[in-house]
């Protein structure tokens, strides 16, 4: 334990060094991010591979960079259809139907919690309370979403300014699914208990149309082409409109990739993680684990192949001036410290704070050497190279922990593994 002699043994060795006091005349007049700032964070924008893509989007004061990373994907499907200089998908419209389905998931949940006697002191039953209602995502979820519910433009169904600043709904919501789980407990049978849930979906309703209003059941696709032509698509449902100006298969031709192993996680296996469905009837994510070197190759192979990588990564490592790098490594290096981690030992650790959806859309690769890599973000044109940025390998390596990739891009070794049986996980355990 920590005592007088300790401290007298710590303050006396701090101040005998003087290259602690320079250091903190330093630290103390500026940021710590301004002190780790050299050549190595001024990348330059140009890449030899080097997908072009339409313009940034904006999640604005939200949680939907997993939404917006698979529109900013879909939306390149129907500019290079109908021959557009821009356009977007409705992020809104996705959020609708996420905020909904969240809700009626989690009362599910806290309805099977009840029928299998766990009560608040059961960690699953106040976890879940304690989270609430929120915006974070994966992939599967925004491909469940799409599949049952198609999408439509941005002018068809528009952000609000709740839309756009999403703490106060997510705060209602979680009120209200505390009330109800308080009215759950005093609930008996069953048909009073499908009552009570079908109440509170429907008061989830109001709150969800108030701040985000109504999706359309069909509408009106408009829109001018490079050329200046007009054209118009009438009476077209959501699920029409993807079908027919994007039509990816993104539950069966998609697979998410992690690379991690320890005593519990092991390459080569497919895990499915508990509870991590945010729609009823919808599987669990399932992810592919495979070697960090495999891991690397695919996301190169698949931005050869001229196809964005959807990918999940730590915030941890900031940004500076533009560029992701890792910046633990730099303020170790600022106090004479080692803070290394690789991939595996931050993911072992639980080291991953912040997770956050972008894709890679671009890579420099000079005699077989990775310099830099490019992103795009969904935190508007204002920040970076007018919203894209610059990613050093190392931030690479150690803090894209999650990828998505077409499985055309896996070899025939691979593809075999997405057919061996499923290791479910329970959610205490998930490192990925």
């Amino acid at each position: 334990m920590l005592n007088k002699e300790n401290l007298s043994k710590l303050r006396t060795n701090y101040e005998n060094n003087k290259t602690n006091k320079i250091r903190q005349r330093v630290v103390n007049k500026v940021q710590l991010v301004d002190l780790i700032q050299d050549s190595d964070t001024s990348l330059n924008y140009d890449f030899n591979i080097n997908i072009k893509t339409h313009g940034i989007t904006d999640q604005k004061s939200t949680g939907r960079c997993w939404a917006f990373a698979g529109l900013n994907i879909l939306r390149e499907k129907v500019i290079e259809k109908c021959n557009l200089d821009n356009f977007e998908l409705s992020g809104s419209y996705i959020a609708f139907y996420d905020k909904l389905e969240r809700f009626n998931m989690l009362i599910e949940r806290l309805i099977n919690y009840k029928k299998e006697n766990r009560n608040l002191y059961d960690r699953y039953v106040s976890k879940l309370l304690e989270l609430g209602i929120s915006d974070g995502g994966f992939f599967t979820q925004f491909a469940n979403l799409i599949d049952k519910y198609g999408i439509v433009p941005k002018d068809v169904f528009k952000e609000s300014y709740q839309s756009e600043n999403t703490y106060e709904i997510n705060q209602i919501l979680s009120r209200l699914l505390r009330k109800f789980y308080l009215d759950l407990e005093n609930t008996k049978d069953n048909d009073n208990i499908e009552k009570l849930k079908n109440n509170y979906i429907e008061k989830a309703f109001n709150i969800i149309a108030t701040i985000y209003g109504v999706p359309k059941e069909k509408f009106n696709f408009e829109y001018t082409d490079k050329s200046g032509e007009y054209h118009i698509d009438k009476d077209i449902t959501p699920k029409e409109f993807y079908d027919k100006y994007i039509g990816l298969d993104l539950l069966n031709d998609y697979v998410e990739i992690t690379s991690y192993q320890d005593e519990k996680y092991k390459y080569n296996n497919l895990y499915t993680e508990e509870e991590s469905s945010r729609i009823s009837g919808k599987e669990d994510n399932v992810t592919l684990n495979l070697p960090k070197d495999e891991f690397k190759n695919l996301i190169i192979k698949q931005l050869k192949s001229n196809e964005p990588v959807y990918f999940f990564c730590s915030t941890t490592s900031k940004r500076i001036d533009g560029v992701w790098t890792d910046i633990m490594e730099r303020y170790g290096e600022l106090f004479d410290i080692d803070l290394k981690l690789n991939s595996n030992e931050i993911l072992k650790t639980n080291g991953i704070t912040g997770c956050h959806g972008m894709l890679i859309t671009g890579v420099n690769i000079i005699d077989n050497e990775i310099t830099r890599w490019k992103i795009e973000n969904s935190w508007g044109s204002k920040y970076g190279n007018q919203g894209y940025y610059v990613a050093t390998n190392n931030y690479i390596n150690n803090y894209v922990h999650r990828i998505v990739i077409n499985k055309n891009n896996l070899s025939k070794a691979q593809l075999k593994l997405l057919d061996k049986e499923k290791i479910k996980i329970s959610k205490w355990d998930a490192k990925f």
